[in-house]
Parts: structure tokens; sequence; C-alpha cells
């Protein structure tokens, strides 16, 4: 179980990513990508700090444990990048080392993905009870109320999405990896937010606007995908191209899910305090 201790030690950890990023001598664009994804996995342990019973939650604190041991390794692997090579063993090393630092970063955004889930689900589970908010009761819902209706669509839609993607990843004739990659977290963030269409956190206000970000975003990663099962297309003009905006959208499915987090966060908290 993850105490305070070892929290702020992942803490100290993922902030000397961050600074150690800064300073590398090779391979800057991957240990840039690091820092971004460290810079997440952060803005989510800080929110635990002042949430001890989430923290201990039995979903939550293993989800965090991972990170006291993958942060070291990345760590290390951002040190390696910050040693003066001359030329000849720069050529040697860059390779083997975007390698090791692109599995790392995936390595942290599928966990930071688990993380955030976590967090969402139980915050939701810790929704006060009556007599914790004095016993008030909430207003009844005006006939033909649709408050929490054009969440639900949309929810409907990144559905949709995420079914046409797994679809059309079957039958992808190059980056098939990546693909796969885009359909198994479409897939996991699909069925996850479903799960919020019977809780009460579906009624903030809040909701929709990050709610369409991920469709926007999904609907972003059919096109890639769809792109990838035919030689001929708009993108063989710049082969490098297509992969690259497929990195990009994987990173930004779990980037789109830190707004859903931060709004059950200070809705739980809203209710908390009333």
């Amino acid at each position: 179980m993850v105490d305070i201790g070892t929290l702020s030690r992942i803490i100290n950890a993922a902030r000397a990513i961050q600074e150690a990023a800064e300073k590398v001598e090779q391979n800057q664009e991957d240990c840039e990508d690091m820092k971004g994804h460290v810079a997440l996995v952060t803005t989510q342990l800080e929110r635990l700090k002042n949430n001890g019973p989430l923290m201990m939650d039995t979903t939550v604190s293993p989800a965090v444990a991972a990170f006291d041991k993958i942060l070291p390794e990345a760590q290390e692997l951002v040190k390696e990048c910050q040693v003066k090579r001359n030329i000849i063993h720069l050529l040697c090393t860059a390779g083997t080392l975007s390698k090791k630092l692109r599995r790392m970063n995936k390595r942290i955004m599928d966990r930071t993905m688990i993380l955030m889930c976590a967090m969402i689900g139980r915050l939701e589970c810790q929704r006060p009870t009556q007599e914790q908010v004095g016993h008030e009761q909430p207003p009844a819902a005006p006939d033909g109320d649709m408050s929490n209706q054009q969440p639900i669509s949309i929810v409907n839609e990144i559905v949709g999405v995420a079914d046409r993607i797994k679809e059309t990843a079957k039958m992808v004739r190059r980056n098939k990896d990546k693909c796969l990659e885009i359909d198994e977290r479409a897939g996991i963030v699909s069925a996850f937010l479903t799960q919020l269409e019977n809780t009460d956190v579906i009624k903030d206000p809040a909701l929709s606007a990050k709610l369409k970000k991920i469709v926007n975003t999904f609907q972003h990663a059919y096109e890639l995908v769809t792109g990838c099962q035919e030689w001929k297309n708009l993108f063989m003009i710049w082969p490098g191209q297509l992969s690259k905006e497929l990195h990009k959208v994987l990173d930004q499915m779990v980037l789109d899910l830190d707004g859903i987090t931060e709004i059950s966060i200070r809705y739980t908290k809203g209710r908390l305090q009333k």
C-alpha cells in the first residue's frame, strides 16, 4: 500500500526526470516526449497528496506503486542521454537509446491511463452520502430535464468511433503495431466512459466539452488508422508523417482523460464542501 513517503519519492523522481530531460545531449525528441508524459503523471500524483483515502484505495494504490519502479528506470535512460559522446559513439547509441526511450514512454502512458481510470472510478465511489452533505436531498429534476442526456449521447458517439477503429485496425497494411495500440486504448477509454453514464458526475456542465475533445481525438485516430489500410494515400508523400501522427494521437488519447479526472476531483470536493 502506498503511503505519503512513497508518494513523495515518486513525485521527486518525476520532477528529476523533467529537469534531466532539459539537459540531454542526444535523443532530444524522445526525452522531450518523456518530459511531457512525466509531467502528466506528476499532475495526477499531486492530486493524490491531499486525498488520503483515494491514495490508499486498493485500486488506486497499486497503480501509483507501479511508478515507483518505472520512473527510476526512466530516469536512468534520460541520464544516458546526458552523456557527451563523440560522433561515432553517438551514431552507435542513438538508435538503441531511442528504442528504449520509446518503449519506456509507452509504459509510462499506459500506466498513467490506468491510474487516471482508477482515480475517476474510485472518486465516484467516494461521492458523499446524504449524511455527509447535511441530509440535503437534491431537487427533483423537472419534467423533460435533459441535463445528462447530452454527455450520454457524446459517450455513445465515442463508443461508436471506437468500434469503427477496431474494425478498421484489423485490415491495416502498415503501422500495424501502432494501429492495434490505438484500438486497445480506444477500447479501454470508451469502456470506462460508459461506466460514468449512471453516475452523478455525468451531470457536470463542464463534462460535455471534455467528452467532445475525446470525440475529436477518436475521429482523428480513425482517419489515421484508415490511412494505414491503403498503400496509396496522401501520407505516402511523406512516409514518416503518418507514423508521427499515429504517435501523437496515442498520447492525446491519454491526455484527454486528464480533463475527466479534473472534473471528477472538483465535483467530489464540491459535494463534500456543501
